[in-house]
């Protein structure tokens, strides 16, 4: 609590005195004799938040609420208490107040300051990548307020985007300092195959346990800006542990070959502050900022840049559709007796001149030529019961996945959109295996006689396998039907006529690479 000057006592994280349990936490309950409990905001995995009221001050507050089994740990709530007193003493614009701790009945609860809004985490699951603008203003308050905390020497340990507020009257606020610190050494937390923190936000070093200071806030704020800027964050695995070690031995794919309209020096800003190694990075939070605030945004139409992202997501999720923009008359329409005169003899023989043409092109292309020649329909109209039901990433000899959100991409038709595999330092996939693919499922075992592959990438290669199902391991697939390699792009691969289930595209070279990045597109997969 605090003492009459309004600054907190030394005294105020001595041990807590022994509690006892109570019932379930419910509306209308009072805590610390003053916090009337009005309703439940959210819960995470060591706390409950809560709207309430100060009914001593008669102003609305948010209560954080410990979880029962970490509240009886008398040790935990030490290191709590420590830290949001530590917290406390922090007083920035974008930093979330806190008022006060209490101690009330196996209640262990911290007061702050309620802010009204969303979160940044729920901005993202809504409206997926932001426009570039946005996620730099974003970028920057959180650096300010980054900057605040480590010039007062508080490390954050835990930026993501469930931590960063976006209140109703347009400030960035940052939640929670301190409070990963607390969690570091508790058993409940830090049990086999866990790591305290949020996995896709963690530092290099904090994976590796080393000791940490400012950069590593700047390393999450580097990832939290990366998946504001592409939709999606740089690593993920099949669990937290796998998702957290991927840093140690991978590079981020640089976010413009994920969507390439990001502005390049944007791009630099966001993996120089993502570097693996501390000293290769922003050295404070301030330098980050400042650089943001000095990219150049601007592009030839002040609003393309972000008209773009805007088009951009409405294609990644087919859900928020978008009116089709209706293109504008490059010069005025002449006056219609002028025209009727002038265009109207051409105007027919044109249109007799497109109808014929497209009698003649639907009637070749029904014809198996025409298919081969035009590429008409799907697949599954070239070659009945090829159809593709589902894409899976095959890594056996690694974490197990390789972008597996983006898999549905591969197969939705869709050319502006590519599954991409994991960023190696080498074309040999850094020499750490002999290589990752996709399995392709289709609908049920068919006669197939080629896979066609669409790629931008250059020079990469690969061998297909099929058998009636999918296979656990390479060995289990047999002997590949079909290898290229030197890759220029897109490419066919010829299977013979072979019956199968499932199609597995195992890529032994990542191919040309850029900038000492090695990284496979593939646009689209198909059997026929």
């Amino acid at each position: 609590m605090r003492s009459p000057s309004g600054r907190y006592r030394d005294s105020d994280v001595a041990e807590p005195p022994p509690t006892t349990a109570v019932g379930p936490i419910e509306p209308g309950t009072l805590v610390g004799g003053r916090y009337l409990l009005v309703a439940r905001l959210a819960e995470g995995g060591m706390a409950e938040v809560w709207e309430a009221v100060d009914e001593v001050l008669t102003r609305p507050v948010a209560v954080k609420i410990l979880l029962p089994h970490l509240a009886a740990d008398t040790a935990f709530v030490t290191r709590f208490r420590r830290e949001a007193v530590s917290a406390a003493r922090l007083s920035d614009p974008h930093i979330v107040s806190i008022y006060d701790t209490c101690s009330d009945g196996g209640v262990e609860a911290i007061v702050m300051e309620l802010v009204r809004g969303t979160t940044l985490r729920r901005l993202l699951d809504e409206h997926g990548r932001l426009p570039p603008r946005r996620a730099v203003d974003i970028a920057v308050q959180v650096a300010d307020a980054l900057h605040h905390a480590h010039a007062c020497g508080l490390i954050h340990r835990d930026v993501k985007p469930g931590n960063i507020l976006l209140s109703d009257d347009d400030r960035v606020l940052v939640a929670d300092f301190g409070i990963a610190k607390a969690a570091e050494t508790s058993a409940d937390l830090t049990e086999a195959g866990q790591v305290v923190g949020t996995a896709k936000y963690l530092s290099p070093e904090q994976v590796a346990g080393a000791p940490l200071d400012a950069r590593s806030d700047v390393y999450a704020l580097g990832v939290v800006l990366y998946e504001m800027l592409s939709g999606r964050p740089p690593f993920t695995g099949r669990n937290t542990t796998t998702t957290a070690m991927a840093r140690l031995t991978s590079e981020p794919l640089p976010p413009r070959q994920v969507c390439s309209d990001i502005p390049a020096a944007l791009e630099r800003i966001v993996l120089r502050a993502m570097a693996r190694q501390p000293e290769d990075r922003y050295p404070s939070a301030a330098e980050l900022g400042a650089a943001l605030r000095h990219v150049d945004l601007a592009t030839s139409d002040p609003a393309a840049l972000d008209a773009t992202v805007a088009r951009d997501a409405t294609a990644r999720w087919p859900s928020r559709s978008a009116p089709r923009p209706q293109p504008a008359p490059s010069r005025p329409m002449p006056p219609p007796g002028r025209a009727k005169r002038s265009w109207g003899i051409p105007a027919a023989l044109v249109a007799v001149v497109v109808i014929t043409l497209a009698v003649v092109g639907l009637l070749i292309g029904r014809t198996n030529l025409g298919r081969d020649l035009f590429g008409s329909g799907s697949p599954s109209d070239r070659q009945p019961g090829a159809s593709i039901t589902t894409a899976r990433a095959f890594d056996p000899f690694g974490a197990g996945g390789e972008h597996d959100d983006e898999l549905p991409l591969l197969i939705d038709d869709d050319p502006a959109t590519a599954w991409t595999t994991e960023e190696y330092r080498s074309r040999d996939l850094g020499g750490l295996k002999p290589g990752v693919g996709v399995v392709l499922t289709l609908a049920e075992p068919t006669d197939l006689e080629a896979l066609v592959v669409t790629s931008p990438t250059r020079g990469w290669a690969a061998a297909v396998y099929v058998a009636d199902a999918p296979r656990p391991d390479l060995g289990a697939w047999g002997e590949p039907v079909a290898t290229e390699s030197g890759i220029p792009g897109d490419v066919t691969f010829d299977l013979g006529t072979q019956r199968a289930g499932a199609v597995l595209l195992w890529i032994t070279d990542l191919g040309d690479g850029s900038g000492g990045r090695f990284t496979t597109a593939i646009t689209s997969a198909a059997v026929r």
